[in-house]
């Protein structure tokens, strides 16, 4: 998957375990936006606009690795604690 391509979806960013992570500059409110959601899936990333859900702000994406990085905590976890 080639990243900043003006065809990407959301639902591809969820695919290779990338999420969207949205702050907003005034309230400092963030969201963590669901690539998976039905709703989303098909949307093109170019051109989103994200607006903040408390104060309408216009927020500032950011591409992370949030999902994997929860996985392995996880996986980390269970291993620390003999459960997994």
């Amino acid at each position: 998957m080639a990243l900043g391509t003006p065809r990407l979806t959301f639902g591809e960013l969820a695919r290779e375990q990338l999420e969207i992570e949205v702050t907003c500059p005034n309230c400092s409110h963030r969201k963590v936006i669901d690539g998976d959601a039905p709703a989303l899936r098909h949307r093109l990333v170019a051109g989103a606009r994200f607006r903040c859900e408390k104060c309408g702000s216009v927020g500032l994406p950011e591409l992370g690795k949030h999902r994997l990085w929860a996985q392995r905590l996880a996986r980390h976890g269970r291993r620390e604690t003999g459960s997994g």
